[in-house]
């Protein structure tokens, strides 16, 4: 049986389930080259809008199966506020048999992120907590969804606590409390209108640079506290953020403009990330907690686009009551694609099987024939020649920094060994040598380790493996001068654990690494360059490849260079380690 889930929210996606396993999954974005890809299309005025589904990534499912559209069983859809996914997905595929296509019931957003979480998770039983901007409207109460707790029991799920918040944005929730605050950092992808996006900023909000940010800043006990946590509940009303903003500026924000280039450096936004961040990782402890208490349950599966928040993940996995926790890897609105699909395999068909979700790979392969034409058609601007797993490993350890192309994508914002690009984590000046001449963005970013599952606590003061990426334990503190490039400045680090039977080439890789250097780990950060998508097919990943200053570009088992070029004066390789 097949099962196609579509999302239609920002960042839309596609997945393709067969008897419950996922066949394929992939955002629209990583096709079209459009970051986030909302897929609108303006009549006459901009407010004239309608959305298009993600043709390009159910094109995509559909040839990883081998199948047409019309040998797919059921279709579901979603997006937030009023959804109306069903009707737009009745227009626009063209599939002969209009009644494969369905909806989830309303109040649906929250609701599809429960499926994505809970059904992909390895649990038989588990609380699942949803966390997000903006869920559905929920009919008839002129409300939104703002954070849902449900019980995940077999293969079915019950919602048992439910927030919302007015239509008037007059109250919010924390993913909109984090997004305000972010916009007033400057931190936003621009795209459309000028007020497009939340609270007007003019885009989508970057809440990964504020969490970034956050270690830099200090405690500011003077400033009042936003968010009120009671009961199930996280209220914080919009005119208090905005006061709370002008009398925070008028005091400490001397100097500081938003809009100009390297605003962060400014100790005033250092401190406003630091207290949001701190306000949001308390919120959602209390809301993990309270999740326990109305359901019993000794497993946690996390959902829902602040599930992003790695740092307050981690204290719910050291700090909470849970037994154990897991996060799908596109916790966001990418994610509810799995959800919808999951929601018609098990709710409408009634299928029984279950196959967690272990790794990020969701991709399609791509053949050898693929990657070798991508070659050819750059000609001489890169050379290239078969090479070994332990050859990429030796270029790492002298320095080098190499694209890593292997395997299907990823689905959601982490590179987690399939479009990454590869670092060593020991030389003091490949953080800043990545962010500003590879990746041309802020030099504050921290890079995350990818390390040997069975090396990790060993390094870090893991809690629990950490296979996406989601969470931010401390590098212990005997190692962190070792590997000072994926150290953040409060000594944590964003930690993927690597399983040998999960990416097996991955694992080769680091445990070559770890034979030549003594060190586990290898500094892993998504292929791509500021404001792109992550790289999809062989030919972005060779076009990404010669318009940045990667050295290298291994891409199934051919390795690249860029014949007569020179490395760059700032380049690592020119001050190896003693």
């Amino acid at each position: 049986m097949y099962v196609l889930g579509i999302n239609l929210s920002h960042d839309r996606a596609a997945c393709l389930l067969q008897d419950g396993r996922i066949v394929a999954a992939v955002e629209e974005e990583r096709l079209d080259r459009l970051k986030h890809s909302e897929g609108f299309i303006i009549h006459g005025h901009f407010e004239k809008l309608s959305k298009v589904l993600p043709m390009k990534a159910i094109t995509y499912c559909l040839d990883a199966a081998g199948i047409g559209i019309d040998d797919v069983d059921v279709v579901v859809g979603n997006r937030p506020l009023g959804d109306e996914a069903r009707e737009r997905i009745l227009r626009e595929l063209p599939i002969r048999d209009k009644s494969k296509i369905h909806s989830l019931p309303m109040p649906s957003h929250h609701l599809t992120h429960a499926y994505a979480g809970y059904l992909a998770s390895p649990f038989d039983e588990a609380a699942v907590l949803v966390v997000d901007g903006v869920g559905s409207k929920v009919p008839g109460t002129g409300r939104i969804e703002k954070h849902t707790i449900f019980d995940g029991d077999g293969t079915s799920l019950r919602r048992v606590h439910a927030e919302t918040f007015p239509e008037d944005w007059s109250e919010v929730g924390l993913g909109l409390f984090y997004s305000f605050f972010s916009a007033k950092l400057g931190f936003v992808t621009r795209w459309g209108h000028p007020t497009f996006g939340d609270f007007g900023c003019g885009g989508y909000t970057e809440a990964g640079k504020t969490m970034g940010l956050a270690p830099y800043g200090r405690p500011r006990p003077e400033w009042q506290r936003l968010l009120t946590v009671k009961e199930g509940n996280v209220v914080v009303r919009t005119e208090d953020m905005e006061k709370a903003w002008d009398s925070w500026y008028a005091s400490d924000g001397d100097g500081y403009d938003a809009k100009q280039k390297g605003s962060w450096q400014h100790q005033f936004a250092k401190d406003v990330a630091y207290k949001i961040q701190t306000e949001t990782e308390e919120a959602m402890l209390e809301l993990a907690r309270y999740a326990h208490e109305v359901t019993g349950r000794s497993k946690l599966c996390l959902t829902g686009g602040v599930a992003l928040n790695s740092v307050a993940n981690q204290r719910i996995v050291a700090e909470g009551p849970f037994d154990e926790v897991y996060i799908l890897p596109p916790a966001g609105d990418a994610g509810t694609a799995i959800g919808a699909a999951y929601y018609g395999y098990y709710s409408i068909a009634g299928g029984t099987e279950r196959h967690p979700v272990r790794s990020g790979s969701t991709g399609r392969d791509y053949p050898d024939q693929e990657i070798e034409q991508a070659v050819r058609a750059v000609g001489e601007k890169v050379e290239s020649r078969r090479a070994t797993v332990a050859e990429v490993a030796a270029l790492l350890a002298e320095h080098r920094l190499v694209g890593w192309f292997q395997g299907g994508s990823e689905i959601g914002p982490r590179a987690l060994g399939h479009r990454s690009m590869l670092a060593d984590p020991r030389h003091p000046e490949v953080r800043d040598y990545l962010n500003e001449v590879v990746k041309h963005r802020e030099v504050f970013r921290p890079f995350a380790p990818s390390v040997l599952a069975e090396e990790a606590d060993k390094w870090f003061d893991m809690r629990g493996d950490s296979p996406f990426m989601l969470l931010v334990p401390e590098v212990l503190e005997s190692r962190r001068t070792q590997v000072p490039a994926i150290t953040h400045v409060d000594g944590t680090a964003r930690v993927q654990t690597v399983e040998p039977d999960v990416n097996p080439r991955y694992h080769e890789l680091i445990s070559h690494f770890a034979e030549l250097t003594g060190v586990p780990l290898v500094l892993n950060t998504s292929y791509n360059d500021a404001g792109e998508p992550i790289v999809e097919t062989p030919a972005d990943a060779v076009k990404t490849f010669l318009n940045t200053e990667l050295d290298h570009l291994y891409i199934g088992d051919l390795l690249l260079t860029k014949p007569g070029r020179e490395l760059p004066a700032r380049h690592p390789s020119r001050r190896p380690l003693a």
